[in-house]
C-alpha cells in the first residue's frame, strides 16, 4: 500500500514548478518570480545587407576625403572645424565598415577601407590587424599592400616598406609609384616614427633617391 501512494506524490514534486525563497523585510521568506527571459541577440546583417552597408561607409569616406581635400590651408577656427568633421565623417564609415566585416568576414574591400579609416583616425592598432586580414584573403591585393605600407611608414617600420615597395613593383608598378609618392612625402614633412633614428632616416631618404 505504501508503494502506491508515493507514486503521485513524485509525480507532483516533479511538476510543480521550482520556487526561489528571497528574505523580506520582515526576515521571513517570500515567493520570488521566475526570472525574465533573455533578451534575444540582435539579428545580424546577411551578406546582401552586408554590401549595402559597405556602399554607405564608401560614401561617408569619399565625402569626407572631399572635405579634406576642400579644406587644406584653412587655418583657426575655420580650419578646427573642418578637421572634426573630416574626423566625424572618417569614423562614421569606419563603424560601417567594421558592420559590413562583421555580417562578411570574405569582403576584402571591407577589411581594407577598415584600415584605411582607423590608420587615418589614429588607430595604428585596428588598421594593421584590418590590413592584415584583407592581405589574408587576398596576398596580392594592391591597394592593401600600399595602405599598410603607408602604416608601416607612420610606425617606423621602414624594412617593411622597402619590401612592400619590391613586392608591388613586381605586380603593380602603379602603385609602387604610388608608395614611392608617399615616402617622398614622408620625408619632406619629416614627420615622426617611433624608433627610428636620424641615420635610419637618412639611408631611408638615399635609398628612396636610387628607386
Amino acid at each position: 500500500m505504501q508503494s502506491r501512494n508515493l507514486f503521485p506524490v513524485i509525480v507532483l514534486l516533479t511538476l510543480t514548478p521550482v520556487a526561489y525563497a528571497v528574505p523580506d523585510d520582515g526576515g521571513g521568506n517570500r515567493v520570488a518570480r521566475p526570472a525574465a527571459p533573455a533578451a534575444p541577440a540582435p539579428a545580424r546583417l546577411d551578406p546582401t545587407q552586408a554590401k549595402k552597408t559597405f556602399a554607405v561607409g564608401f560614401e561617408e569616406y569619399q565625402m569626407a576625403t572631399g572635405l579634406e581635400n576642400a579644406s587644406v590651408g584653412r587655418t583657426g577656427e575655420d580650419g578646427l572645424r573642418a578637421k572634426d568633421a573630416v574626423r566625424s565623417g572618417l569614423a562614421r564609415a569606419r563603424d560601417k565598415f567594421r558592420s559590413a566585416v562583421a555580417a562578411d568576414p570574405s569582403m576584402k574591400e571591407g577589411w581594407n577601407m577598415l584600415g584605411y579609416t582607423s590608420r587615418k583616425l589614429g588607430d595604428y592598432e585596428e588598421s594593421l590587424q584590418a590590413y592584415d586580414k584583407a592581405l589574408a584573403l587576398a596576398p596580392d591585393y594592391p591597394e592593401a599592400i600600399e595602405y599598410r605600407a603607408e602604416l608601416f611608414l607612420l610606425t617606423g617600420r621602414l624594412g617593411d616598406v622597402k619590401e612592400a615597395y619590391a613586392s608591388l613593383l613586381k605586380s603593380s608598378p602603379s602603385y609602387a609609384g604610388v608608395l614611392k609618392t608617399s615616402m617622398q612625402d614622408w620625408l619632406k614633412a619629416k614627420k615622426p616614427a617611433p624608433n627610428v633614428s636620424d641615420t635610419e632616416r637618412a639611408e631611408f631618404a638615399a635609398w628612396v633617391s636610387k628607386i
